[in-house]
């Protein structure tokens, strides 16, 4: 799983970045910015979940990523323009620490060290990014909804006798949020799965009986990502 921002910096980077951040408390449901707002600061999560989607039409959304504690967010427009690709919106109450454009890129001027890792983390994100939007665009409404199932089972998968369990609820309109998909299709296709025994659900607790399909559907085998996560 690929490690958060904040704990590939050593202490001293760290406290730095931090002194020069304000923290803010933002509440479930809430929003940090919208797309095409200015994008002025890049955030830190002390502690909280915060996920970037797009806005695809027609009611629709598509999930880019589900940022949580130590980690980082708004990089897409912060470094790349003067406004934000994506929106951000608080999954749960969160905190928050947030610093402007020009008192970052001082910090990573002066500090090579400190630019290393934002170079080698934004790299690492693309990267995974890239990954996501080929299993959704490449392999159809099915290989969307594996892939995201993939990646659940990376961040709370457990293995059993039975299979993988995945630890956390997941709902049908989750799935259908993260790649914009209907709602109505998702449950199509896990129906299908339950129906060949591939998975199993218990009060939105899902058991992955048969990974290999997953992987198999997605050829795995040849992608060589190691932070396939949502």
């Amino acid at each position: 799983m690929m490690e958060p921002l904040l704990k590939r910096l050593d202490t001293h980077d760290y406290d730095m970045l931090i002194a020069n951040s304000k923290l803010i408390e933002i509440k479930k449901g809430a929003y940090i910015y919208t797309e095409k707002s200015p994008s002025d600061y890049l955030y830190f999560i002390q502690q909280g979940e915060i996920r970037i989607f797009k806005e695809i039409g027609g009611g629709k959304e598509i999930t880019f990523f589900s940022r949580r504690d130590d980690d980082v967010f708004g990089e897409t427009g912060f470094f790349s323009g003067h406004t934000y690709s994506t929106t951000a919106k608080a999954q749960r109450n969160s905190f928050i620490y947030y610093i402007g454009k020009n008192k970052l890129i001082n910090l990573l001027t002066q500090n090579g060290r400190m630019g290393l890792q934002f170079t080698k983390w934004v790299a690492e994100s693309l990267e995974s990014s890239n990954a996501k939007m080929r299993d959704y665009v490449a392999f159809g409404s099915e290989g969307a909804v594996a892939s995201v199932f993939i990646r659940i089972s990376n961040m709370y998968g457990v293995v059993t006798t039975e299979g993988i369990r995945i630890t956390e609820s997941i709902m049908i309109t989750d799935i259908s949020k993260q790649i914009g998909i209907s709602r109505k299709t998702v449950s199509r296709l896990v129906k299908k799965w339950k129906q060949s025994g591939i998975i199993e659900n218990d009060n939105k607790h899902f058991l992955i009986k048969d990974m290999r399909y997953f992987r198999e559907l997605l050829v795995c085998k040849n992608c060589g990502v190691t932070n396939c996560v949502l």
